[in-house]
């Protein structure tokens, strides 16, 4: 079998005409190889997948290296990217700031691990270093994330070239006045793009005149949507389609719509793509698309555009955008509307990237190569990767974004409770909103909901008597209706993708109840000096003691903490004790007035004003869930627990109470699964 296999791979790669075999040979490695996304999450042995979790295993390419063994060969045979970007070119760690590169000259350098510590731009980067006159290696710019790379402590030759300029740096110098220094922005999009400055006295010409636009607005029912973007306009030049009055005809969708951010992408009948910016600055600003026919849409361009430009022989330059620079020039005399002054000037172009060509013949690999997991932190790492994450997270959330589902079986019906699927990058949101609306909520356990939580969503639980029916009305007619069928809510969550593991939310969710509050209990085991404590966390300290009923001195010294902690003092062991046992008392109500509600749905009595009245054993209850109160109290009478309006006003709650209040509870769910077996077999 194993020959059969190699014959019919040497069978298919013969097939193919030789010019296409390293293209067929990417494509190969594409299905043959694993996605890392498709390794950090392990299969949990769900139905749906109709397998266990040994049979997940890594897709390996032993099938391209047996196909295609010449076209990967031939890949190794030359370095396949010697020109790499470079960045961080301003920091203060750039031994080589007033240093002129001959772009013709070869330089010795050599790539090292970053040696710099958390919090600076260029912890855990790769570090090009120079070797400078006496023969020393000095530490000159990092590469750039997203370009190529070479294994640490590779040593070569390369030149050292300029990137591109994008805006450039002009003084004027006249006699009796003081210098007068602007900035010319947009050099490279106008008729001296990818030129170089270095200190050249020119004379320039400075007005506020017509330049060339490089606006392309697009319009929908002669309405303008948008800017087409830089890179697409590029796309379309080739086809010379970048015309006034170009019809076009594309389906819309809305990836982001904030106002100064938005975006539409545009998608042509043959699949080609168009990126829309700007859309929160025109006549649809606030309105989304999600097409699924095409509309017919037409491009406006503009041929000219008034400026504050500079000029250099007669071309545009570029344009003046700082208004303390123009403020300058116009007092100068050299800014003025309509008309151009020439000037005396020293130009300079700025750089923030440079480019380093390296020469493969002189490149000499690391006797042994050191892994990036050795090099930098592991950990570093993925806080590094996860500011990355929330830079991104506008957009993330839009492309990645789950939609919110109701779901409600019978069982949860006779329990007064809805469960509620969130995206899991909206829990804090989420939270926060309902506990404005005053609804009593339960975020459930991760592991509890598995397929979900592939699927990158949260679950809560909603106690119905707490939500409002405006707002019950506002979340069916957003969100849909509830869905009360099991088999319907399950196909609607696996036909989501798999959320992968790296945009996955990186802390872990709360494990306990919540109701008022959307923090969860601290840990009885964290340490006094944990590292974790937040200000926000000092600011709902501040919310549980208001609705624990606390007096004013006791939140007056929570609001002192908070101010000390701002100014650098750390929490004393006291402090965090004290929000410990407040998070504590918040969640131990929130599971007793969850109890409450549930004994009172199989024991309950009605009485006045809408309450429901429990007598047990041991201790009475009254409840009333569209006020939010809660009384509870001992046979004699005593009451040891008061909620008024969703504030505690009495809590002698103890261990006892509710120990006594669980075992109720037990019995009132096995009262509850009973009465719904029994209507399954009447329903049978």
């Amino acid at each position: 079998m194993f020959d059969k296999a190699n014959q019919y791979a040497q069978k298919f790669r013969e097939s193919i005409p030789s010019e296409q075999r390293l293209g067929a040979a990417a494509a190969a490695w594409s299905v043959g190889a694993a996605r890392q996304d498709e390794l950090e999450r392990k299969n949990d042995g769900e139905e749906e997948n109709k397998q266990s979790q040994t049979a997940i295993q890594k897709k390996i390419p032993n099938f391209v290296f047996a196909a295609f063994g010449e076209e990967i060969v031939s890949r190794l045979r030359q370095l396949q990217f010697d020109e790499m970007t470079l960045g961080t070119l301003g920091s203060e760690a750039n031994n080589f700031k007033d240093k002129v590169w001959h772009p013709d000259e070869k330089y010795p350098i050599e790539i090292r691990a970053s040696h710099h510590p958390r919090g600076h731009e260029r912890h855990a980067s790769r570090l090009v270093f120079v070797q400078d006159t006496n023969g020393e290696y000095k530490e000159y710019a990092s590469l750039e994330p997203r370009t190529g790379q070479l294994p640490i402590g590779t040593q070569a030759l390369a030149n050292i070239i300029p990137g591109e300029t994008y805006t450039a740096n002009a003084t004027i110098a006249v006699p009796g006045k003081p210098e007068v220094n602007f900035t010319i922005r947009e050099i490279g999009k106008f008729a001296y793009a990818g030129q170089t400055f270095n200190a050249e006295s020119v004379k320039l010409e400075i007005g506020t005149k017509s330049v060339p636009s490089q606006t392309v607005k697009i319009k929908l029912d002669g309405k303008t949507l948008g800017e087409l973007d830089a890179d697409s306009i590029k796309q379309l030049q080739p086809f010379n389609l970048v015309k006034d009055g170009q019809p076009f005809n594309l389906k819309l969708k809305t990836i982001s719509d904030k106002e100064n951010l938005g975006f539409v992408l545009a998608e042509s009948p043959n699949g080609n793509l168009l990126r829309i910016n700007n859309i929160g600055q025109y006549d649809y600003k606030g309105q989304t698309f999600n097409d699924e026919n095409y509309r017919k849409l037409t491009l406006e361009v503009s041929q000219t555009q008034v400026k504050d430009a500079v000029f250099l022989n007669g071309q545009p330059l570029g344009v003046l955008f700082f208004k303390k620079d123009k403020a300058a020039l116009k007092e100068l005399g050299a800014l003025q509307p309509g008309k151009l002054t020439q000037v005396q000037a020293t130009l300079q172009s700025n750089f923030s990237t440079t480019v380093l060509k390296v020469d493969p013949q002189s490149i000499k690999y690391p006797e042994v190569w050191t892994k990036e997991s050795q090099a930098f932190d592991t950990q570093t790492l993925n806080q590094e990767q996860q500011l990355l994450l929330e830079k991104t997270a506008p957009i993330l959330t839009k492309i990645k974004e789950r939609p919110t589902i109701l779901f409600a079986s019978p069982e949860d019906k006779m329990q007064g409770m809805t469960q509620m699927a969130v995206d899991n990058h909206k829990v804090e949101a989420v939270t926060k909103w309902l506990t404005q609306k005053n609804i009593a909520l339960t975020q459930m356990p991760p592991e509890d909901f598995p397929l979900e939580t592939k699927k990158g969503l949260a679950v809560f639980n909603l106690v119905n008597s707490t939500i409002p029916e405006e707002v019950s009305t506002a979340m069916t007619k957003k969100f849909g209706a509830v869905i009360e069928s099991l088999q319907e809510y399950q196909d609607v969550v696996r036909s989501l993708p798999n959320r992968p593991e790296s945009l996955q939310p990186s802390q872990p969710f709360p494990q306990v109840e919540q109701q008022t509050s959307p923090n969860p209990p601290a840990s009885a085991t964290q340490e006094a000096h944990s590292p974790s404590v937040t200000i926000e966390e000092l600011r709902n300290w501040y919310n549980n003691a208001h609705n624990l009923g606390k007096p004013d001195e006791y939140k007056k010294r929570i609001v002192e903490i908070g101010n000390d902690f701002k100014a650098g003092a750390p929490l004393s062991e006291k402090a965090i004790a004290a929000m410990q046992k407040d998070n504590q008392d918040l969640h131990n109500i929130s599971r007793l007035t969850e109890m409450a509600q549930r004994i009172g749905m199989v024991w309950g009595q009605p009485a006045q004003d809408g309450f429901t009245m429990v007598r047990g054993k041991v201790y009475d209850l009254a409840y009333n869930g569209d006020r939010k109160d809660l009384v509870i109290a001992q046979k004699d009478g005593e009451v040891v627990f008061r909620l008024e309006s969703g504030r505690v006003q009495i809590n002698q709650v103890t261990p006892q109470v509710l120990q006594a209040f669980e075992q109720a509870n037990n019995q009132a769910q096995a009262v509850l699964a009973k009465s719904k077996v029994q209507e399954t077999e009447i329903q049978q």
